[in-house]
């Protein structure tokens, strides 16, 4: 019998029973067929393998992990276990739309040059109005905002060519646990290319119970951590203070001094970008976006004065009104 073109990976820890079995369906109904379903149950209660079982289809392989060792190991067993050219990540409580394999396997098909792929992604639950994520599609685009803006993929929309991440021996780490999803993507930088399709193919479900809900300030805290690893690894950037791009990517408070010297810094990091093949006026669009963030956060009069005279304004054609109104908003009241 041969190897299935596509594996998806699902861990499960003691997921709702109703938001499990929809997982469950919306992947044996897609219409995309070739593919293994691994189940990787980290330790939970026995309803979960009870709910698994429950399903007749032979391409459903269930795994169980006897005591839970967290969401990377899971995720790491399930690529070990996995036969398929192609590794479809899925949460146990989020929906792919009956295409999204058979979409994502034609694109690769048709590409190989790329190796991680996600698509546009529904947020859908109590709390949703709360959560979106980036709407960058290219690989230029979205390579820039992993180290200048953090995490740009929703996990369960991802699919990754598994003969790069077995040449490059990458894996989800655990000490970047609850955002080992990120760590892996910054991992892949330069070892392939990225692209998230235009099509809206997975349902991400936001509520209060969900990981990103219940650990948003580890979430958080794991992703700087992340972030800054990716600052020193990828943009060699010589500074008198050798905080200053952290801060600055972080959104804390700089000095008039530190914004003065930041406008070279800006310049060193788009020429270190630039050398990773990224288009400049990508990587300046980025940077802006970063900068417009960055002056929206301010909440200090200060700051926003310090801010108002930057000469990191006429690099990034930061208009006089915008800054006034940002000014008055976000350092008066």
């Amino acid at each position: 019998m041969s190897a299935p073109k596509v594996s998806v990976v699902m861990p499960v820890y003691n997921t709702k029973e109703e938001f499990l079995r929809e997982a469950i369906s919306s992947i044996i109904s897609q219409t995309y067929t070739d593919f293994e379903f691994l189940v990787v149950d980290n330790g939970s209660l026995n309803y979960i393998k009870d709910i698994v079982n429950s399903y007749k289809d032979e391409r459903i392989f269930y795994y169980r992990i006897e005591e839970n060792k967290g969401p990377a190991f899971a995720r790491n067993y399930g690529i070990d276990k996995s036969k398929g050219s192609y590794i479809a990540f899925m949460d146990s409580d989020d929906i792919s739309l009956p295409t999204r394999l058979e979409k994502q396997v034609n694109f690769l098909e048709n590409n190989p040059e790329f190796g991680c792929i996600g698509t546009a992604t529904e947020v859908v639950g109590d709390d949703a109005s709360k959560m979106n994520f980036n709407s960058l599609r290219d690989h230029f685009e979205i390579e820039c905002s992993l180290v200048v803006l953090g995490c740009t993929f929703c996990q369960s929309s991802v699919m990754l060519r598994k003969s790069v991440v077995d040449k490059y021996n990458i894996r989800y780490r655990a000490e970047w646990v609850p955002a080992e999803d990120y760590g892996l993507y910054i991992d892949l930088l330069g070892k392939t290319k990225f692209k998230i399709l235009d099509d809206v193919l997975v349902k991400y479900r936001f509520y209060h119970g969900n990981t990103s809900h219940r650990l948003k300030k580890e979430q958080y805290n794991a992703s700087r951590i992340i972030q800054n690893y990716a600052i020193n690894k990828y943009c060699n950037v010589k500074t008198k203070n050798q905080q200053l791009l952290s801060k600055f990517i972080f959104g804390e408070t700089l000095t008039y001094s530190e914004l003065n010297e930041l406008s070279s810094v800006m310049e060193q990091l788009i020429e270190e970008l630039c050398k990773y093949g990224c288009p400049r006026n990508i990587v300046i669009q980025a940077l802006r976006k970063k900068v417009k963030k960055y002056f929206y956060h301010c909440h200090s009069l200060q700051g926003q004065l310090n801010l108002m005279i930057s000469p990191i304004n006429k690099m990034f054609d930061l208009p006089f009104a915008w800054r006034l109104m940002c000014f008055i908003t976000r350092g008066i009241f």
